[in-house]
């Protein structure tokens, strides 16, 4: 059995017609620190400019792969869409989630 986690926080994003957000980084920042502190593992942590929707792509293909037994945390604070989509840095809350 393993530890894995994501956690992933958007302040700033790319586009000038999304609210920036004032916690959102933070809040992944201390999620991160408290599950890697305590549970050690294999964690990452996408922060604004990081949290490209490859980033975060490439990162739940590499979490597909757990085994059964593996404990998974993904923790996503930033916007998402009214379709219930997660927003990454380089797009826009009123449209979807980028589809590159």
């Amino acid at each position: 059995m393993a530890f894995k986690g994501l956690f992933i926080g958007i302040d700033r994003y790319a586009s000038p017609e999304t609210n920036w957000l004032s916690c959102a980084n933070r809040d992944a920042t201390a999620l991160h620190a408290l599950f890697t502190d305590t549970l050690g593992g294999e964690t990452m942590l996408l922060t604004d400019e990081q949290a490209t929707v490859a980033a975060i792509r490439e990162r739940f293909e590499q979490l597909a792969n757990c085994i059964p037994d593996d404990v998974v945390v993904i923790a996503f604070s930033g916007h998402g869409t009214e379709t219930h989509e997660l927003v990454g840095v380089q797009c826009e809350q009123r449209r979807h989630l980028c589809r590159s």
